[in-house]
């Protein structure tokens, strides 16, 4: 939170304003003004700013529609009438597209004050800046990831996978729960395309099918970051539900051959955590049933998986 400006003028008649109190007073409405965005609004694009790529004799540029973005200091990011950045890096690689916020003194508002022959700017002009950059801008906002070419040249487009909305904020614990299931998701994943390597099976399995359809599908809901906490519940008690399908499919090829030796550890969690399921749907109940369960199904998966690259490694090296 940036410094606190919770004083107000207080004027009377006769009082003699300064250009100290005229900054004060502006101070203190743009901070409950930048308090209101980031704790209420969210931090994010609110409407607009959809990158396309248009090509130039220059090389690949972006340009943007209008639109309105909050960035993580709560400075209003306005672009009111679209724009379009200068061409892309000239290095190739994959860059993140941000809008920064910034403030410039408007050259033609100069003034002479009454009592010296100096001019000085009136105002002040709130603008922004397009830039691509390989990490993260602090005070950026993204609006979307490019990967440019040789000769300057954007492929595939611009993913928008990525592009963070504002929205009110979150408990801090539903984005903690949200982080567990994000991480479970993404070692699932690997565990489960390292399996079908090492056993050469394809992955046109039914059951194997419905299981990484399902994985998929809540990494995408993950991404879009505008869940509830009951819709998380049941977003993971749907994705221990088909897991739990999955396994005791494979269980039955014997536990000596086949998959189900890979996926071991992760049985023995989904079968423990489907008998501690509390029957009640209160949403207290079910919030601590999936906290204690991502824990115990994080390590299953890193577990299954250290094992599964430790054979897959073997193979190759044979």
């Amino acid at each position: 939170m940036e410094a606190i400006a919770n004083k107000r003028i207080r004027p009377f008649e006769g009082m003699c304003l300064s250009d100290v109190d005229l900054r004060d007073e502006q101070s203190y409405f743009l901070w409950k003004r930048r308090l209101t965005n980031q704790y209420l609004c969210g931090i994010g694009v609110v409407v607009g700013l959809k990158p396309e790529v248009v090509q130039t004799a220059q090389g690949d540029c972006l340009e943007i529609t209008e639109g309105y973005a909050i960035d993580a200091e709560g400075n209003d990011i306005v672009v009111p009438e679209g724009a379009r950045s200068e061409p892309v890096p000239d290095t190739p690689g994959k860059y993140m597209i941000f809008l920064t916020y910034k403030e410039t003194d408007d050259p033609d508002s100069k003034r002479q004050a009454y009592n010296s022959t100096e001019r000085q700017e009136t105002r002040t002009i709130e603008e922004y800046e397009i830039s691509f950059n390989e990490k993260e801008i602090r005070n950026g906002v993204e609006i979307g990831r490019i990967r440019v070419a040789d000769g300057q040249k954007v492929t595939g487009g611009v993913d928008l996978r990525y592009v963070q909305l504002a929205r009110r904020p979150e408990p801090e614990d539903l984005g903690n729960l949200r982080r567990q299931v994000r991480e479970y998701v993404d070692a699932s994943v690997e565990l489960f395309m390292k399996a079908f390597l090492v056993e050469q099976k394809p992955v046109a399995d039914v059951r194997a099918h419905l299981l990484l359809q399902t994985l998929v599908s809540i990494e995408a809901e993950l991404l879009s970051q505008g869940l509830s906490e009951e819709a998380l519940c049941d977003m993971f008690t749907n994705l221990m539900e088909r897991e739990q399908r999955f396994l005791v499919g494979i269980r039955k090829e014997g536990v000596k051959k086949g998959l189900f030796p890979h996926f071991k550890t992760s049985w023995q969690a989904v079968k423990k955590i489907q008998e501690n399921k509390p029957k009640s749907d209160k949403l207290d109940l079910r919030l601590n049933w999936m906290s204690k369960a991502l824990q115990g199904m994080i390590k299953a998966a890193g577990k299954d998986r250290e094992n599964i690259r430790g054979i897959f490694y073997e193979e190759l090296d044979d």
